[in-house]
Parts: structure tokens; sequence; C-alpha cells
């Protein structure tokens, strides 16, 4: 795994706390576009490129994590499985219900899909976060995502601006952010993904009638690569809403929010930065955590006891109502 050295809160803090962010700088894209990484491959930066024998390359930047779990529909439409039966996205960009998310058990286009479509879903409150329901239960060739709990606060937005404070034990860690990639796809595998470490969080970030904590990653290759500039930096485009953008925690992929928008200007200086929202799920771990306790689909063993207890009632009322027979 990579071990670039974590980025401290105080280089961005001092800077952007300063001149907060223009509400009006924050866009959220609709249309089509590829993700933006810097020194892009194929062979290094897309899920499902194969070399000339159909074989994986082995430099794929996310080679040594499951990637499974990561659904689109034929559409492109993203969904990121968070237990067996539960996925979540962006709601600005969520599929609708009915639509059928394809998972592929690995990285080799020609592997045949696991299907499901979904049954229902619901917003998290007034954030850009989307919860749906799957029809039936995800096998176990494919993963399910832990999902980052930690809670963050900061300063509100006031009016058409913030700050960007730490973000707590999160500050620096590296990401892998997931997007529509640069190579030609079926929808369904169209998946680039590039990197960032995490700049900070800002609070109560307003776009396209959401109020979400996001987690902020300014992009370290524009105007000009910055000493915090990271192989294969990423930077959102159009499209790449609702996909995931993961943190790497002791080797492991875990979860962090779902692709909300990119923003951008200029810090006291005048010299002009952007960068990639991330609608965070750390603040909205009790209602994810909730949601994801009603929906479940109970485990087989489970069924089975039901069945057999349900089997087994008839029986019993029969035998008490002998013995109160026979007691008369």
């Amino acid at each position: 795994m990579n071990q670039d050295t974590h980025r401290p809160a105080s280089r961005w803090n001092w800077q952007l706390t300063l001149i907060g962010f223009l509400l009006s700088s924050f866009t959220v894209e609709f249309a089509r576009a590829d993700i933006v990484i810097a020194n892009y491959t194929a062979a290094t930066n897309d899920r499902f490129a194969v070399d000339g024998n159909g074989n994986s390359f082995p430099n794929f930047i996310a080679a040594n994590f499951n990637l499974s779990g990561i659904g689109q529909t034929n559409a492109g439409q993203w969904a990121t499985a968070i237990s067996r039966n539960v996925v979540i996205t962006a709601f600005h960009a969520r599929p609708g219900i009915g639509s059928t998310i394809n998972f592929y058990s690995d990285n080799n286009p020609s592997t045949a899909s696991v299907t499901s479509t979904i049954a229902s879903g619901t917003r998290v409150g007034s954030t850009d976060l989307y919860l749906a329901v799957l029809s039936q239960p995800l096998p176990s060739s494919i993963v399910n995502y832990s999902f980052v709990q930690e809670s963050l606060s900061g300063p509100p937005w006031s009016g058409n601006s913030g700050t960007i404070v730490a973000a707590g034990s999160l500050q620096g860690l590296n990401t892998y952010m997931f997007g529509r990639s640069p190579a030609s796809h079926i929808d369904s595998q169209d998946q680039a993904v590039g990197r960032n470490l995490i700049t900070g969080y800002s609070e109560n970030v307003a776009f396209n009638g959401t109020d979400n904590d996001s987690i902020l990653m300014i992009d370290d290759n524009f105007p000009t690569a910055s000493p915090d500039f990271v192989q294969h930096e990423a930077y959102f485009q159009g499209g790449d809403s609702g996909g995931p953008t993961f943190v790497e925690i002791n080797g492991e992929l875990v979860l962090l929010g779902t692709n909300g928008f990119i923003f951008d200007g200029v810090d006291f200086q005048n010299v002009p930065f952007r960068g990639s929202g991330v609608n965070y799920t750390g603040n909205q771990a009790a209602f994810i955590n909730n949601f994801i306790a009603i929906s479940a689909v109970p485990e087989p063993s489970s069924l089975l006891l039901i069945a057999v207890a349900t089997a087994c009632t008839p029986a019993r009322r029969m035998f008490r109502r002998r013995r109160m027979s026979s007691s008369k």
C-alpha cells in the first residue's frame, strides 16, 4: 500500500479559514465526463483494463483491494454495497426504483455480472447521501464495505462562505476516488480510480438543495503541482457523482462517502485552487446503521429456526388442548 506522508491540517487551515469558500463556486455537475487523474493510463487507473491476453494489469493502483462491492447500472449510475442488501449513492444522482445494479466479482471485464434490482430507497436526512435496498441479498462473491463512522464538527457555513478544519483522525489519509473512466467501456464497467490525501472537513455545505458535512480534497496538481501532490492525484468531473471514495485504513478500503461536488476559488494571495467534495458518512452513521438494521435480510439459519418454530406451534396447541380435555 502507499505510504505517503499524511497532509498536515495546518497547510490549508490557515489559508481557507481566512478566505472561506464562495458558495457560488461550488458546482454540481450532471453531464457525463471522465474523472481527471494525473498521469492516467488504463493500466494503472482503469479497473477493467486488461492486456492482450485478457489479464488484469498488476500495476493497477487498486489491484490489492476487493472492488466487487462497487456496482453500476447499465447507464453508469453508482451504488456501493454497505451490507448484504443495502447500497449507498448520492441523492442527486441516484438510480431509480427498479434499476438493475451490476456487480463484478473481480476486475476482468469478461466476468459475468451479479445483478440485483433496487426495491426501495431513502434520502439520509437533508444530505446528498441516499440509501437503497436491493431486491435480494448479494452472494458471497460480492463484498460489502465498512464505512467511516467518526463524528466530525466545525464552524457551520454563514451566508456564502465557510471554513475548512482538520478532519480528525482522517486528516491527511490516503484516499481512492472512483469515477468514470477515460477509456471506452460499457457503462456498468465504467470505473477509473485516482488518489488524493484528505485536506480537511467543512460543515453544512449547501448545494443542489442538500445540506452536507463534507470531506474536501484539494487538487494539488492545479494550477501547478504542489509539494502535496501524490501520484495519480484525482479531481471529480460530471458523471462521477454517487461514486465511492474510500479511505485507506490499515491496508483496507473503508468507505469515506459518495462523490458529491467540485469547487474552486482563490486563496488570500490570489492563487487559484480547486478540489473535490465527498458526502461524508461519519456524521450520519447512526441513521445509516439503523437503516441497515431494519432492512437486514434474515440469515438462512434464522429462517430455518422460524420455519421450525412455526411448524411446531399447532402441535403444541393440540397437546395442550388434549391435556386440558383429559383433566376434566
